[in-house]
C-alpha cells in the first residue's frame, strides 16, 4: 500500500472520521474488492477491530459489502464521498443555524473581537470577503491584498463592488484601484503595515498587518468605528485624487454614508448661497 500522508489523514479526521475509519477507506481505494483480512493488512488496521470499522463505514454508506463467502467490500468513489460529505455538512449547518438563532433571541451586538496573529487576520478577511454581498472597501499593502486576490476575484465575479486604496502597486483586475505604486520594501522603512477592510458597510477588520502572531487587530460591527474607518479610506482616496489630478468624486460619494451625502449637499447649498 502507498504510504498515507499524515496531512491527508488529518483532513479526514477533521471531517469526522476516526483514524482507523480513514485508513480503512483509503486502503479500500487502493485495493478493492477486499475481505476484512485483506484490508486489515493493506490499511494497517488491527484485525481485532477491522470488522467493526467496516460495519460502521457500511452503516454510513461509505463502503458497500458484496458477496457472502467470503464477504468483500468496495468503497464509494472519492467524488461520491465528497458529495455525500458536502450534503451532510450542509444539512447539519442548516439545522445548527436554525437552532442557534432560536436559542440566541437577543439582538446582535456591536461588540469588538480581538484577532490575534497575522494568519487569523487574513482568515477573517477571507471569510468576510466570501460573505460580502454588496461592497468591499480596502486600504492596505500589496502583500495582504495579493494574499486576498482569490476571494476578491470571486467576490467581483458575484457583482460585489470592490474599492482598494494602496500606496503600493495593485493590479486593476481586482476592482476600482487607487495606488501610488510605491515599492513595498521602500515604504516599510518609513511606514508600518496596516490593513483596513470594510465589508457591506457592516463589518470592519482593522489593525497592523505584520507577519507576527502576537499582534492584535480588531473585528467589529460598531457603527461609529465603521464610519471612522470608512472616512479614513475616503481621506486617502481624496488626497490621492488631489495629488494625481484625478476626479474621485463618484467613488467618494459611493463610500459616504447617507448622512455623509446629506452633509455634502448642505455644504454645496451653503457655498452657493454665500455667493449670492
Amino acid at each position: 500500500m502507498n504510504i498515507i500522508s499524515e496531512d491527508l489523514l488529518s483532513k479526514m479526521l477533521k471531517m469526522g472520521f476516526t483514524a482507523y475509519e480513514a485508513k480503512t477507506y483509503l486502503g479500500l481505494l487502493k485495493h478493492n474488492p477486499a475481505t476484512g483480512y485483506e484490508i486489515s493488512h493493506e490499511a494497517h488496521v488491527p484485525r481485532s477491530v477491522i470488522y467493526s470499522i467496516l460495519r460502521k463505514l457500511e452503516s454510513k454508506g461509505v463502503v458497500i459489502s458484496i458477496h457472502d463467502k467470503p464477504r468483500r467490500y468496495i468503497p464509494l468513489s472519492p467524488k461520491q464521498l465528497l458529495s455525500r460529505l458536502e450534503s451532510d455538512f450542509s444539512e447539519k449547518l442548516t439545522s445548527l443555524t436554525k437552532d442557534i438563532l432560536e436559542f440566541n433571541n437577543r439582538a446582535d451586538t456591536e461588540g469588538f473581537w480581538n484577532i490575534r496573529g497575522y494568519h487569523s487576520l487574513m482568515r477573517t478577511c477571507v471569510a468576510l470577503i466570501n460573505e460580502a454581498k454588496e461592497s468591499i472597501y480596502i486600504s492596505g499593502w500589496r502583500r495582504e491584498i495579493i494574499g486576498l486576490k482569490k476571494p476578491l476575484l470571486a467576490a467581483k465575479k458575484r457583482g460585489v463592488d470592490i474599492i482598494i486604496f494602496s500606496f503600493n502597486k495593485i493590479e486593476p483586475e481586482l476592482g476600482q484601484i487607487f495606488t501610488y505604486g510605491i515599492n513595498e520594501k521602500k515604504l516599510s522603512t518609513i511606514w508600518n503595515r496596516k490593513l483596513i477592510l470594510v465589508s457591506d458597510s457592516t463589518d470592519l477588520v482593522m489593525g497592523p498587518a505584520n507577519m507576527e502572531e502576537d499582534e492584535q487587530a480588531i473585528w467589529t460591527q460598531n457603527r461609529a468605528v465603521l464610519t471612522i474607518a470608512t472616512n479614513y479610506i475616503i481621506l486617502d482616496i481624496t488626497l490621492y485624487g488631489q495629488r494625481i489630478k484625478r476626479d474621485v468624486s463618484k467613488t467618494v460619494t459611493k463610500l459616504m454614508t447617507e448622512k455623509g451625502n446629506n452633509l455634502d449637499q448642505m455644504i454645496e447649498e451653503s457655498i452657493q448661497n454665500n455667493k449670492m
